[in-house]
């Protein structure tokens, strides 16, 4: 257990240093799926269980990735309010985990090292009071044998919200507090802590010497820092893996039936309007240079398809060749470090916040924008009649606004997904949610090729 009060000072690589950050990103995000997902108990446990042992597992080497790694992501997820969060959410619920699995020897006597006085009941008075500790609490009694794991005594002063709740059990102006629950006090206790040094300083307490100003090491990590939080770090989407053929002719069915919501709307706006914004052609052209067409788009046929569709409307080609045949090409050039993969999810969302007038009227689309991530830029309304013209069951479309107001837009594209291949349980299984919209339309296009092959 570690509250991280101070940084590290040993000097590590920068690949170490990358390494370490994606690590705890992949731990991290199974946590906010599993959370996502509602699940708890048991469950939670062991996909937070599973998770840690594959990328923070507990030896001398994983001790100080995690160590680092918590520091890292500290600074990358500093930047916003919404990074913030996520981070802190994942985070505290990580150490939940861990305070509540540790044995409860090494648990006392972490607390005590924190002076955090919390006493755990003696073997006697578990036994004493045991009925009235399981009438009170919401969990089930464990064996006589593990008392200390149960409970600990606590002024009830410091759990006036257990008290209101009733959920736990008073005597002596102490309450009994369940482990699962004193957990929370812990990780909102506020012992004393030495002031954390500056962005800088902490970066630089990493290596040793500190890498100069404007050095390449110095670039490196900022660029980075910077693009850690939408950073995708699930499977390989830049080249087209389910082996079927898709041509431009076929966009409009395949678009209609394998496209996530905001591919599909993308789509659609190009068809309706014979125009897209420059952030919306390059998230579009990304993703359709990577869904499987013959040799992949190539640069020629990435312009040749944006002009078609722009110059249906009147626009001369040379017009559309000087204003935004610009697009296409860097989509197709490998730069020296620039990262011209289809989009992740992550990135998607995390990169289209909408403008002032769009958060006001509750839609990119109202600015004449549609990028982005639809289940985070719609408004309850305009998803709420995007879905069911869509012919999203009822059910679900319930389903997927809750997860919406919870900010779980991947678990509500996931749900999506169901509903629209029906008989599918890509929620029930460990994927649970979307995380890229290459892995939507792989999924979509193995879901049909049964039926395709026996028609």
């Amino acid at each position: 257990l570690s509250m991280y009060e101070l940084p590290p000072a040993e000097p590590i690589s920068v690949s170490e240093f990358e390494e370490f950050a994606y690590d705890r990103l992949r731990l991290l995000s199974t946590i906010e799926l599993a959370r996502a997902k509602g699940l708890k108990g048991a469950e939670l446990e062991a996909r937070i269980r599973k998770a840690r042992d594959e990328f923070m597992p507990l030896s001398p080497t994983g001790l100080i990735k995690d160590y680092y790694s918590h520091f890292i992501l500290r600074l990358a997820y500093c930047r916003s309010e919404d990074l913030r969060r996520w981070f802190l959410q994942n985070e505290l619920e990580l150490f939940k985990w861990r305070f509540v699995n540790n044995p409860p020897e090494d648990r006392a006597a972490w607390l005590r090292a924190k002076g955090l006085q919390y006493e755990a009941i003696s073997r006697d008075e578990y036994e004493e009071i045991k009925e009235e500790l399981h009438q009170a609490s919401p969990q089930p009694p464990s064996p006589p044998s593990r008392p200390r794991a149960l409970h600990y005594k606590v002024a009830f002063e410091e759990v006036v919200d257990l008290v209101r709740q009733r959920r736990v059990y008073l005597r002596g102006g102490s309450a009994f507090v369940p482990a699962a629950d004193l957990v929370s006090i812990v990780a909102t206790a506020r012992p004393p802590r030495l002031p954390l040094p500056s962005p800088t300083s902490l970066l630089a307490s990493v290596f040793t010497p500190p890498p100069p100003p404007l050095s390449h090491k110095a670039d490196r990590l900022a660029s980075f820092l910077e693009g850690l939080a939408t950073q995708y770090v699930g499977d390989d989407y830049s080249r087209p893996r389910s082996g079927s053929a898709v041509s431009l002719a076929d966009l409009p069915t395949v678009s209609r039936r394998s496209f996530p919501l905001c591919m599909h709307n993308m789509h659609a706006k190009l068809l309706e309007t014979k125009h897209l914004k420059h952030s919306a052609r390059q998230q579009f052209g990304l993703f359709l240079k990577t869904i499987g067409l013959p040799k992949r788009l190539s640069c020629e046929e990435s312009t040749a398809f944006f002009r078609a569709e722009f110059t249906k409307k009147g626009m001369a080609a040379d017009k559309f060749m000087r204003d935004y045949g610009y697009g296409a090409p860097p989509l197709h050039r490998l730069g020296k470090r620039q990262d011209w993969s289809a989009m992740s999810c992550g990135k998607i969302i995390n990169s289209s916040t909408p403008s002032i007038v769009s958060s006001l009227l509750g839609a990119n689309a109202a600015a004449g924008e549609h990028h982005g991530c639809p289940f985070r830029n719609y408004d309850e309304g305009q998803m709420r009649a995007t879905l069911q013209q869509m012919q999203v069951g009822a059910q679900d479309v319930q389903y997927i606004l809750d997860k919406v107001r919870g900010q779980h837009y991947q678990v509500a594209c996931g749900k999506f997904f169901e509903a629209r291949h029906k008989g599918s349980t890509l929620i029930e299984t460990d994927l649970g949610g979307i995380n890229h919209p290459n892995q939507y339309f792989e999924e979509s296009q193995k879901f049909f090729a049964p039926k395709d092959e026996a028609a």
